[in-house]
């Protein structure tokens, strides 16, 4: 099982939950326990808010993660995958496996459910993946179980089997991020976000629409309409 699940860190919990909502997504129904995160189905993949100190180096990151069902198997799996990639296993009550590749960017796993519950959505969660390393990149999502949708010589993109796409883009900078994808019109989620006091900008370039916004934690969230 692989659902794609990027953490957000936020020392405004409520308001980036706020946010998620105008845009569409719904409250999972397997909360974290302690109230220190707070996660949101789409109708393919999640998004995850992570409590953290406003001013701290954590506020405002993104972090790519996924739902695996067996951390160690997870770990076990990807580590003899021939990738180039480390696997670091933290152990107790609630596994985590990370998973670093050469460029140094990190990708967690942590247990998640097979389902989710999710009521329908045209929301799909696209994790964000700049890398100098291309090809590397792509074949750490290979090792991990993602399946290749698009291939292409700047760019890949990789569909998650239980929910979710991650893109991994050429740039000299290696970052985390992410948008999302709307099969049907980006402008029927304008009436929702301005309603809540947000201010969308959609954004026609010919061949591709999109809606533009200013997320809570301080970056623009981008929401692609699928092609």
């Amino acid at each position: 099982m692989l659902r794609v699940r990027p953490v957000v860190s936020t020392p405004d919990l409520p308001g980036a939950a706020r946010f998620l909502q105008a845009l569409g997504l719904a409250p999972a129904q397997d909360p974290a326990p302690d109230g220190s995160c707070a996660v949101f189905d789409a109708g393919s993949g999640r998004v995850a808010l992570r409590a953290c100190t406003a001013g701290s180096a954590e506020d405002g990151t993104v972090r790519l993660a996924f739902d695996v069902s067996d951390v160690r198997e997870f770990a076990r799996r990807t580590a003899g995958s021939g990738a180039r990639l480390t696997v670091e296993l933290t152990d107790g009550d609630r596994p985590t496996a990370r998973v670093t590749g050469p460029d140094g960017l990190s990708l967690h796993a942590d247990a998640g459910p097979r389902e989710t519950a999710a009521p329908p959505s045209p929301l799909t969660v696209l994790a964000l993946w700049s890398t100098p390393e291309v090809g590397a990149a792509a074949a750490v999502l290979d090792g991990i179980g993602a399946r290749p949708r698009i291939r292409a010589g700047a760019g890949h993109e990789f569909r998650a089997k239980n929910g979710g796409l991650v893109a991994v883009r050429t740039d000299a900078r290696t970052a985390a991020g992410f948008a999302f994808e709307y099969d049907g019109d980006v402008r029927d989620l304008v009436r929702g976000l301005t309603g809540a006091g947000y201010a969308p900008e959609v954004v026609d370039e010919g061949h591709e629409r999109s809606l533009r916004v200013r997320a809570p934690w301080g970056t623009g969230v981008r929401v692609h309409e699928r092609q």
